[in-house]
């Protein structure tokens, strides 16, 4: 019988691995770091929200920890860049999910989710990279954290910028949803965010 029959992705994964890119990561831009932890805690209160297994939750909550574990590869000067990139750097930065996945692919249990971490930059309406990939077609996981990912760095404070408020960021989603989102991981995220904050507004009602 096949030992890791029955076992889930996450118990599969050489955890010391990943919490040594994790750690790296800090090194590089405890931005980024800090970032991973705000997308992990949103990753797992949208799988939750979204009635996943213990075991999706958990992998939810991993995936954000690590999913921009492909910056190690970036240039410092780029990934800690007090202003907004040049064209140039800004297709520097986006080679990070593929960096990613290539790093993935040499961790023992995590061939699984390569593919999440690769396509975790995706749009729903194809407009995306690295693959250009559309709808379904993108990873379920890829599509909440693109989510989970865009909502933190919107709210987040920047030195090139100043974060939006809620009901800002919820009508810029509500904007989205359908072209850079998909549209029913939207409606969980802003039910999410309604029960997380107690936060309601027309644009929170009518996302349905």
């Amino acid at each position: 019988m096949n030992k890791e029959a029955g076992r889930s992705i996450v118990e599969q994964v050489n955890m010391d691995a990943i919490d040594d890119f994790c750690h790296q990561i800090f090194y590089c831009d405890p931005y980024t770091a800090m970032h991973a932890e705000h997308v992990a805690d949103l990753m797992a209160g949208l799988a939750i929200q979204m009635d996943m297994t213990a075991d999706e939750i958990n992998l939810a909550y991993m995936m954000g920890i690590m999913h921009d574990v492909g910056k190690i590869k970036i240039p410092t000067e780029i990934l800690t860049k007090p202003g907004r990139l040049t064209e140039e750097e800004y297709k520097i930065m986006q080679r990070h999910p593929v960096e990613g996945a290539k790093m993935l692919q040499e961790i023992t249990g995590a061939e699984l989710i390569v593919d999440v971490m690769r396509h975790h930059h995706e749009r729903y309406d194809g407009k995306g990279y690295p693959s250009g990939l559309i709808g379904e077609k993108i990873p379920l996981l890829s599509r909440m954290l693109a989510l989970c990912d865009s909502f933190d760095a919107m709210t987040t404070n920047r030195c090139y910028r100043t974060p939006v408020g809620l009901e800002e960021c919820l009508l810029e989603i509500k904007h989205c949803a359908g072209t850079q989102f998909d549209p029913e991981v939207c409606v969980a995220f802003v039910e999410f965010v309604k029960a997380r904050f107690g936060f309601c507004t027309e644009a929170a009602a009518t996302l349905r």
